[in-house]
């Protein structure tokens, strides 16, 4: 038999078999979705939220013989090695397992994935220098061993309690048994202001997570990002939201290269199924793959979030954009006024509750639109203005800059807009929008214009739609920047 009809069927045995992912508290659907578009395969979920990684819970589930193989989340990792028959160097070496597979022989062998995709998201990125690690688990350990392989100078760990992850004695392993204390150095929050030399910093906690949109470990202790003047990398192992705040206040304050975690998740799961299949490691995980998958998750994740103006067309627009691409539609003023009981316009007008509570229910508005994915969601004019909503619309968003000339900006029920002239509006808040837009689009259309002209019929769907598939295509355009 031929190596072209081993291979075939190989590839037909492996569709038959059945594997699960294990994961603790928490949504997993990204994972599982991952999982099943890397390879022909089912990965089916396994909850295991709330159990005890200590009982005899977790042996009973990796004992279930109609699973061929486990994909294990990071509570899970460690006390998974231990009860493997089999490791891998990598899963040896940072006492930790996150893919399982079952041997003809009934035995367990145990392996680490994150080393080699934390390895491939960092190689010819991280150039010597000092690099911090957010975290002391599984996915911190993990990364500082592919830290060490890609030439990183030195490694410090941050950790609420940096006397408990030392004397763990997991960090030793990182770099080649060499006592934790002569290797490698962990420290509090208390002193990350010492290492603002820092030139890489990687978040391996679950700090700021999908659905703590607002949450990051920096900010979360009274800190700032900007303190490390010299940063040149900022990885977060955290793939939903797509830019977690401190990707964001990374970018944004110290103006370094950041990278999500997604790629590193795409590429694990790649791992495993060559695992499970006993292909070569990394066979199949090329750059075309990675990013078809990318595409995919960022598709099914990311909502288009419109701000501009007031008067600028945002609602109609995106509202038309939902209905013709089969999305749901959330407006936050309209959002907004029904928390309020009232409208918008009667709130900011006199005599109503008056602007501050108004902004109050906007954001309440934006913070629960925001816990959806894959939605069309129209801003205020003034929603923008308050720099959390910017970090939790861009979390998770596409954003799109509706620009229109200001002596077509219509002003009917909007009491801010005629109280303070729309110059003056624009002027503190147009740099905020370009800031915070990944798209810009130029409105200067009035839909149905040419049926006042010439009696022509259904000219406002017509134009309409037809501008709305114009911002389709840049927005389809933008998706192709992230896929590659």
């Amino acid at each position: 038999m031929s190596r072209e009809d081993l291979e075939i069927n190989r590839e037909d045995s492996f569709k038959n078999k059945k594997f699960g992912f294990i994961g603790g508290a928490g949504p997993h659907g990204q994972v599982i979705r991952v999982h099943n578009l890397t390879d022909d395969y089912e990965c089916d979920s396994i909850d295991a939220g709330g159990i005890d990684a200590d009982s005899g819970e977790l042996a009973k589930l990796l004992g279930d013989t109609s699973y061929d193989g486990f994909s294990i989340s990071g509570p899970y990792m460690i006390r998974a090695a231990e009860m493997m028959d089999v490791l891998s160097d990598d899963a040896a070496m940072t006492h930790a397992v996150n893919t399982v597979r079952r041997l003809e022989d009934g035995r367990l062998a145990g392996y680490n994935t994150l080393v080699s995709a934390a390895r491939h998201l960092l190689e010819g990125r991280v150039k010597g220098g000092k690099c911090l690690i957010f975290g002391t688990g599984s996915a911190a350990v993990s990364t500082a061993a592919a830290l060490r392989a890609v030439g990183a100078d030195e490694i410090v760990f941050v950790s609420r309690d940096p006397d408990r992850a030392q004397q763990t004695g997991l960090l030793s392993s990182v770099d080649g048994s060499v006592p934790v204390n002569d290797g490698i150095k962990v420290i509090g929050y208390d002193s990350l202001h010492i290492h603002y030399d820092a030139e890489v910093i990687i978040n391996c906690t679950p700090c700021g997570r999908f659905p703590e949109l607002d949450r990051s470990p920096i900010t979360d202790r009274r800190m700032s990002v900007r303190m490390f003047a010299g940063l040149e990398l900022a990885v977060d192992l955290i793939y939903d939201p797509f830019r977690t705040k401190f990707l964001q206040d990374a970018k944004r304050l110290t103006g370094c290269r950041v990278r999500s975690g997604l790629d590193m998740m795409i590429v694990q799961a790649i791992e495993a199924g060559n695992i499970w299949m006993e292909r070569p490691v990394l066979h199949g995980c090329s750059a075309e793959k990675i990013r078809a998958v990318r595409r995919s998750i960022l598709e099914e994740q990311l909502n288009v979030v419109a701000v501009g103006m007031p008067g600028s067309g945002k609602t109609t627009i995106f509202r038309r954009y939902a209905y013709e691409l089969g999305l749901d539609f959330i407006d936050t003023d309209a959002e907004a006024a029904e928390m309020m009981g009232i409208s918008v316009k009667d709130a900011l007008s006199e005599g109503g509750p008056g602007e501050d509570y108004f902004r109050m229910k906007e954001h309440e508005a934006v913070r629960k639109a925001c816990i959806h994915r894959h939605k069309v969601i129209a801003t205020g004019g003034g929603t923008m203005l308050n720099p959390i909503n910017r970090d939790l619309l861009k979390a998770n968003g596409i954003v799109v800059y509706v620009r229109r000339p200001l002596e077509m900006l219509d002003t009917r029920n909007r009491p801010i807009s005629i109280s303070r002239g729309l110059t003056e509006m624009f002027r503190k808040r147009e740099g905020i929008y370009r800031r915070v837009s990944d798209i810009s689009l130029y409105n200067t259309r009035i839909f149905g214009e040419r049926k006042a002209k010439t009696g022509e019929g259904n000219s406002y769907n017509y134009e309409l739609k037809g501008f709305v598939y114009y911002m389709a295509r840049k927005i389809e355009r933008y998706l192709n920047e992230l896929e590659g």
